[in-house]
Parts: C-alpha cells; sequence; structure tokens
C-alpha cells in the first residue's frame, strides 16, 4: 500500500474537535427544532435528550403527536400528522409501519388546522351562498354531521348543500365534507345545472360518433368526464374521455395520432380509514396506488387485482358504482370517492362480481 492511501489514525485532538463539532450541531438542531415547535403551536412535553430519540408534543387543545427533532426539521417533506390506532398520534409516511422509517416535515396539529378552517368555512356561507346565486330555504340534516341547508340556485332547483364554503382557503388535505360541487369547491354547486350545461356536449359527442363511424361499446352516463370504450371503422378499440375526445378531430385515439391509454386490467379498491376509493387501473397498478397515496393519503389497499381480461376490470367497476348508487351509497367527493363506512360493502359486492363471472380467476385478498 502507497503512503498516498495509507489511512491516518485521527489524533486526539482531531476526536475531540469532532466530538465539540457534533455536539454544536446537535444542539442547533435541538434549538431549531424547539423553535419550530413553538411557532407551529406545539408544546415540548418530553425531555429533549437527542436528535434522535423521541419526543411528546402537545397542542393547546390536547392533542398529542410523537417526532424525532431531525426527521421533523427535514426541509424538503411534507407530512400530515395521523392519528394511531391505540393512543397518540404519529409523523407517519402513509403506508409506513414505524416512525423512524421515513423523514417527515413537522406540521401545525391537522385537528385543530381542520377545526380552524371549518369555522371560518361556516362563517362565510352566507357569503358563498350569495355569490353562487343560492337562496337559503331551511335548516337540513346532515349526514356527514356538518351543518346542511336546503336552497334553491336561480333557475329554481332544490337541493342540500352543506353549510360550509368550500372555497374558504387552508382546507386540510384529504378530508372530505360532502360538497356538491368538484374539488376545492370548483363548479356549480347546483347538480341539476351542472348536468343541464353537460347535456349539449354529450349529444354532439353521440352524434360526432355516427358521422365517423365509431361504435361507442358503453352506456353514457350525465357526466362529461366519463371514459367510454369505442370501436372504429377501422377496428381500433380505445378509450376516451367525453370531454376529451370533444376536443380531437378524430374520436378514436389511434386514427387521432394521439397517444393511446393502456386498456385497463387492474382492478383496486383504496382506503384511509375515513374514505373509500375502488378505481380501475393498467399495468401492475401501483403507479396509480402511489398516486393516491402521495395526493390524497389512501395508502391502505384492500384489493389489488391485475392482469384482468381485457373489459373486465370497466365491468367490474361499473357493477360496483352502479350498485352503490342504486342502493342510495353517495360518493363524498368525484364519483368515485365514499365515505369508509361503505367499505364492506364496496369489498362485497366486488367479491360478488369475481364469484359469478370470473369464479376461476386467481387473486389474492389484501388486508
Amino acid at each position: 500500500m502507497s503512503d498516498d492511501t495509507r489511512t491516518t489514525a485521527p489524533s486526539p485532538e482531531d476526536a475531540l474537535r469532532s466530538a465539540r463539532l457534533l455536539a454544536r450541531a446537535e444542539a442547533a438542531v435541538m434549538a431549531l427544532f424547539a423553535t419550530r415547535a413553538y411557532e407551529l403551536g406545539w408544546t415540548v412535553r418530553s425531555k429533549l435528550s437527542g436528535i434522535l430519540d423521541h419526543v411528546t408534543l402537545s397542542c393547546d387543545a390536547g392533542h398529542s403527536t410523537q417526532v424525532t427533532p431531525v426527521t421533523a426539521l427535514h426541509p424538503k417533506l411534507g407530512s400530515t400528522i395521523v392519528p394511531a390506532p391505540a393512543g397518540g398520534a404519529f409523523l407517519l409516511a402513509t403506508g409506513m409501519t414505524s416512525l423512524g422509517a421515513f423523514p417527515m416535515a413537522l406540521e401545525e396539529c391537522q385537528h385543530c388546522a381542520r377545526k380552524r378552517w371549518e369555522e371560518a368555512a361556516r362563517a362565510s356561507f352566507a357569503a358563498y351562498a350569495i355569490e353562487t346565486d343560492l337562496r337559503i330555504l331551511a335548516d337540513a340534516a346532515s349526514p356527514n354531521e356538518y351543518p346542511a341547508k336546503d336552497v334553491r340556485c336561480l333557475h329554481g332547483h332544490e337541493f342540500t348543500i352543506t353549510a360550509m364554503n368550500p372555497l374558504t382557503p387552508g382546507r386540510v388535505p384529504g378530508i372530505t365534507y360532502g360538497f356538491t360541487t368538484g374539488f376545492d369547491g370548483a363548479g356549480d354547486p347546483c347538480v341539476t345545472c351542472r348536468g343541464i350545461s353537460q347535456t349539449p356536449k354529450l349529444v354532439e359527442f353521440k352524434h360526432r360518433a355516427r358521422e365517423q363511424n365509431v361504435m361507442i361499446l358503453d352506456v353514457m352516463s350525465d357526466r362529461i368526464a366519463q371514459t367510454v370504450r369505442l370501436c372504429c371503422v377501422a377496428g381500433h378499440l380505445t378509450s376516451v374521455g367525453i370531454n376529451t375526445g370533444l376536443k380531437r378531430e378524430l374520436l378514436c385515439a389511434r386514427c387521432s395520432g394521439v397517444g393511446v391509454r393502456p386498456e385497463p386490467t387492474v382492478y383496486y379498491v383504496v382506503t384511509d380509514g375515513a374514505t373509500v376509493k375502488p378505481g380501475i387501473s393498467s399495468g401492475d397498478g401501483r403507479g396509480r396506488l402511489d398516486t393516491h397515496r402521495s395526493q390524497h393519503g389512501l395508502g391502505q389497499v384492500r384489493r389489488l387485482i391485475t392482469d384482468l381480461p381485457v373489459g373486465a376490470a370497466h365491468d367490474l367497476e361499473r357493477h360496483v358504482l352502479d350498485c352503490l348508487a342504486s342502493q342510495g351509497i353517495r360518493p363524498v367527493m368525484g364519483s368515485e370517492y365514499f365515505d369508509a363506512a361503505h367499505i364492506d360493502r364496496v369489498l362485497e359486492l366486488a367479491d360478488g362480481w369475481f364469484a359469478a363471472n370470473l369464479p376461476n380467476f386467481p387473486w389474492t385478498v389484501t388486508a
């Protein structure tokens, strides 16, 4: 071994200097952690002993969480405070089983942030009703335990709406309130008016399909966001969203030269304990599951069935959604996000469809 590559043992002075530098760095992290916790409204309830030791925090309302200072200060990753099944609350990445397995950034108490948002949303509901031309008729019962109102829109349609302004800034991610509007309050709050406004596009889509000799293989609903399967005169089997198809010169994705959407061959059911979403995807489904986990916190996979025959995923999805609708079970967000109280019914419908249509198809139940 040459002199250039030989490793020299550290001197006692260097070892002492390194220990002092590490101690200063750890003290700086602890000071930053204590400051950040104070700024977010947390009170430290346990001894600050080390940057990797668990520290218990609590807010003024008594909600608690447990973190480690070094992971709580991670500058690049956000998080939410997720209640643990038994006692306390922990900063956990969705799907993780241990506290120190993933670096997280400390946030304010989600329970308190949600309460503040709900109070502000309730206070501004009257202004929201005026802005969206809603006449408040009476108080109403709400199945989700939030305040509701019977209202009438400018065109005379009467319906019940959650009595909170969905446009209030600062909404806690992943929380659903049963709004009649789309995500973050986008769109007309009157469902009837939205359906009427979409009807011309549905008629145009059918007219263009006839002109181009394209066969629509699915029953069309009243939603322009619906994806339907098509068979063109050249024999191409493709899928397209109604609203998306109207923006193309040709409805058939292959004939129009745009990227072809893979045929769904995956069925899944995911939940976060408050919301359950059944859905379909292609490939192995992992990309779609990662999206639900990162954007909506839906990290518990209850069903994941891959390699389905062509068309089976669409048939299964329509069966589950149609049965839920016929039983009066309505989405709490979008068209496929339901209250987790209905998760057993969702699984029962999916399992029943497999038993009746693909009894010999191999798949496993994911707890």
